[in-house]
């Protein structure tokens, strides 16, 4: 079985991908004959991935890597995008599984970013390219997990930046109808404190669910609520217009807090 997120198979895959585009160019380049051999490598790589790590199974997978590189080098065929994409895929989402990515809630702007970066610079892969230090051939897949994990910090930045206005307006919001409430049924003149004093305070885990679902759940008994979530939970757009639109429909005073502002 051909491991998809394996070196050889990956940097074969990069390969042949960026020499269809070139065929494209220059239909002269055309070259199928090495194809078959390339298959039949992978395999026996994949089959030396299952057995114990030694240093003649090292220096064999070594041997078979190489081979594949350069076979893969010379061979120009118009080849099918499918097998690089779910490739691409597989590695998009075992990035996302990683610590510092796990949680945000917009994984899918994330991953959509990184598909976009990956077709805008896969082109600038060169597979003799090799390192100063240690001689090696560049990695396909240390190439791609940079572009995609440059791709989830650029996407982490605009959202970044697009939570603090959505925040700020929020906030604003929140201003705006808490005071129309109070001017309806307490009249002028009310204490602020008295008023934003919640009668329900909790405490967000966003692990279990989304915010706007918790606000749902609690508002069924009680219309002035204090909620505090974690600071590496992201409000976004959508979520944050339900939210918005759900309280003042039904007369909630809202206010949410991250948890590292609690008192």
């Amino acid at each position: 079985m051909i491991n998809y997120l394996s070196e050889p198979s990956l940097n074969s895959e990069l390969i042949l991908v960026n020499n269809a585009k070139k065929l494209k160019e220059n239909p002269k380049l055309f070259n199928d004959k090495y194809l078959d051999k390339i298959m039949q490598l992978r395999k026996e790589y994949g089959k030396l991935d299952n057995l114990e790590d030694t240093k003649g199974t090292q220096k064999q997978k070594r041997e078979i890597r190489d081979k594949i590189r350069k076979l893969s080098i010379k061979t120009y065929i118009n080849r099918d995008t499918d097998l690089f994409g779910e490739m691409i895929l597989l590695l998009i989402d075992k990035m996302l599984t990683r610590p510092n990515f796990r949680y945000y809630s917009y994984k899918n702007e994330m991953k959509s970013l990184a598909v976009e970066y990956i077709l805008k610079y896969t082109w600038r892969f060169d597979p003799n390219k090799q390192s100063k230090i240690s001689g090696q051939y560049v990695s396909a897949f240390a190439y791609l997990s940079t572009i995609i994990f440059n791709a989830f910090v650029a996407s982490i930045n605009k959202y970044e930046k697009e939570n603090k206005k959505i925040k700020e307006d929020f906030l604003e919001t929140q201003k705006l109808f808490h005071l129309d409430h109070k001017e309806s049924k307490y009249g002028y003149g009310l204490i602020e404190e008295e008023y934003s004093s919640p009668e329900k305070e909790v405490i967000f885990n966003h692990i279990d669910s989304n915010l706007f679902d918790l606000i749902l759940k609690i508002s069924l008994d009680t219309k002035n609520i204090q909620v505090y979530y974690p600071d590496m939970y992201k409000i976004s757009l959508d979520e944050y217009n339900k939210i918005t639109d759900y309280s003042s429909s039904n007369n909630i005073l809202l206010s949410i807090t991250p948890i590292s502002k609690k008192a």
